[in-house]
């Protein structure tokens, strides 16, 4: 299982997509780098056959991404995806739109979604999967707005499913119930779990290094501090299904006992 990003192309301005990368990648440049990518074609329609993925992927590369393969594209470019040094990856459960769908920045159906938490300006999305074999997996994100008259925490009081995504903008996060594997849960302040922390979770998102992560069953795939993030089970701390703190020293993750 390995994490991947999902660049799902909604137009063919490949500059533009590359403004948009960067200022993904700069909100969060140690999370992002070195980062691998797969592009979807699926939004592009007819223009796919027209897009130029090797410009792409020398844009990718360019800006510290990893470009891994392509999906949903028509077969007749998959020798010429090949050429330019592109994996072809297996078929999302959405097919390939041939022009006669509706291009949007959202894609919704009756089991998932994708919605583009970054507020990017423009239409092209990137998301986060949970592994190539899952890459179809849309998550369905939440977003809390920016804080206002002084309100500085969101509160979750149900269970965060998998595949969901909540982020805290400008804010603190308390779940009250546990978190899926598979969800993710994002906030610019600290986090503070008071169920099981499976999935991903990122405090400090737009760069506090002072926010921490407060769980009382630590079980989740992947911490993240201010871009500073972590495999759990790369660790090598004796906290896994116990109470537990996490916060940044310098560069470093460091994962304490919660104290009663």
């Amino acid at each position: 299982m390995s994490m991947l990003n999902v660049l799902h192309l909604e137009h063919s301005d490949v500059s533009a997509i590359a403004a948009e990368l960067q200022k993904k990648r700069d909100e969060m440049p140690q999370f992002f780098m070195q980062s691998p990518v797969v592009v979807d074609c699926n939004p592009l329609g007819e223009d796919v056959n027209s897009f130029d993925f090797l410009a792409l992927k020398e844009s990718l590369l360019s800006l510290g991404f990893i470009p891994v393969g392509v999906r949903n594209n028509p077969p007749a470019l998959n020798k010429s995806l090949a050429e330019a040094g592109w994996a072809v990856m297996r078929e999302s459960r959405k097919p390939f739109n041939d022009g006669q769908t509706e291009a949007a920045a959202t894609e919704t159906n009756d089991n998932d979604s994708t919605v583009d938490t970054a507020n990017l300006p423009t239409n092209s999305t990137i998301e986060t999967s949970n592994s190539v074999e899952n890459s179809d997996q849309h998550l369905e994100a939440q977003v809390a707005p920016p804080a206002s008259n002084n309100v500085k925490s969101l509160t979750v009081d149900k269970p965060v499913r998998s595949g969901q995504q909540i982020y805290a903008a400008e804010s603190d996060m308390t779940v009250l119930a546990q978190t899926s594997a598979g969800s993710e849960i994002m906030a610019d302040g600290s986090i503070h779990v008071y169920g099981a922390l499976r999935g991903r979770v990122l405090a400090g998102a737009m760069g506090n290094e002072s926010a921490r992560i407060f769980c009382q069953s630590l079980q989740a795939e992947l911490i993240a501090i201010a871009g500073r993030y972590q495999l759990l089970d790369e660790s090598d701390t004796n906290l896994i299904g116990k109470p537990a703190m996490i916060k940044l020293l310098g560069e470093k993750l460091i994962i304490e006992p919660l104290s009663a």
